[in-house]
């Protein structure tokens, strides 16, 4: 799963084009710059190089990066294991 979250964190960085390491638990989104638009980038890049399909609204009570990331592993590993 380590391999999972460090792709996920590639992903995320170069999608939404913030520093890695920035990418931390802790860190809200809007710190992070990462807006509506910057959440649908990243989750149709997650779509597409995972082959999975997010729902609407798995994001509603996100607020931090910790969070967001969970959901996106959550989605892959669930996929991988069906």
């Amino acid at each position: 799963m380590a391999d999972l979250r460090e792709e996920l964190i590639d992903l995320i960085a170069e999608e939404a084009l913030i520093d890695k390491a920035k990418l931390v638990p802790g860190a809200t989104l809007a710190d992070l710059g990462l807006d509506s638009v910057g959440v649908v980038s990243v989750v149709f890049a997650v779509e597409e190089k995972y082959g999975v399909e997010i729902a609407e609204d798995a994001f509603k009570d996100v607020n931090d990066f910790g969070s967001f990331l969970a959901v996106l592993e959550g989605v892959v590993e669930t996929k991988r294991a069906a």
